[in-house]
């Protein structure tokens, strides 16, 4: 089992990560549990990376795991960009939105931004620490001792994006409400190139932090939180899709800059 892990961390990782999603999601879909369980599997890529570790490594592997959570001496200039910097893809959407069908920003009802920041505590440890852990901590080290930065980021996020397709038969769910809008293949389709796109983002912050599993939970967290405070939605799938378009647009920049075999200037991966 070890050897396996070792072989196919990605593989590993995401069908563990499913199964344990799936165990939290299918009460929900067939009705025996309430839409709120269903967040629980939002902790499964964690779960998952842990598990592995330890089947791979046993207590070094998950005390080395653990200590990423640890690395936060890392500059001001990066906790700035992690925690504010996904704003700003989210306002420059509505304003590219309106061009695309998409309403007129108003910002009248926007409720006060110190509001959002229990918001913004919650998911930085529900979702980022309930994910990173697996998908930058784990994977990552290991499928860079044979991938470049970018193939590394690539594979993870597709994984990453196959994790959420029971979020698309949940209702209540966003994913379930676009896939209804739009169609299921085209909402996740579109869904799928996000994820490959946040990836190439959450890789780049990844190895130019040495490693930060926390760091990488504040981009995720934040990115989510100040989506939903924005409204990026609003009703409209306008701005779902242009989203999507700005989001890929920064991580060619990322790629442009910083290159793929690294994503960072000093050409260092962080491994394991």
């Amino acid at each position: 089992m070890s050897g396996f892990v070792k072989r196919h961390p990605a593989l590993s990782l995401g069908v563990l990560a499913m199964a344990l999603g799936v165990v939290f999601a299918a009460p929900v879909v067939i009705g025996v549990a309430p839409p709120a369980f269903a967040q629980l599997a939002a902790l499964s890529a964690s779960t998952a990376g842990f598990i592995l570790a330890a089947v791979e490594g046993g207590r070094s592997a998950v005390r080395e795991l653990l200590r990423r959570v640890l690395i936060w001496r890392v500059g001001l200039g990066w906790w700035c960009f992690a925690l504010l910097f996904p704003i700003i893809p989210a306002i420059a959407t509505l304003y590219l939105a309106t061009a695309f069908g998409g309403p007129a920003v108003d910002w009248t009802g926007l409720a006060p931004v110190y509001s959002a920041i229990p918001t913004l505590l919650f998911l930085i440890v529900f979702a980022g620490l309930g994910e990173e852990f697996g998908w930058r901590g784990f994977a990552m080290p290991r499928l860079q001792h044979r991938h470049n930065a970018l193939t590394t980021s690539l594979i993870i996020g597709a994984f990453h994006a196959v994790w959420h397709l029971p979020l698309f038969f949940l209702k209540g769910e966003m994913y379930h409400t676009l896939g209804l809008e739009i169609g299921f293949v085209p909402a996740f389709l579109g869904y799928a190139i996000l994820v490959l796109a946040l990836s190439v983002q959450l890789a780049w912050i990844f190895n130019n932090t040495r490693g930060s599993v926390l760091l990488a939970a504040v981009y995720h967290g934040a990115g989510n939180a100040w989506n939903g405070y924005v409204d990026i939605y609003r009703g409209q799938i306008a701005g779902p899709v242009v989203y999507v378009g700005v989001m890929v647009v920064v991580s060619i920049v990322v790629i442009i800059i910083y290159g793929p075999a690294s994503l960072t200037h000093g050409n260092r991966t962080t491994s394991s």
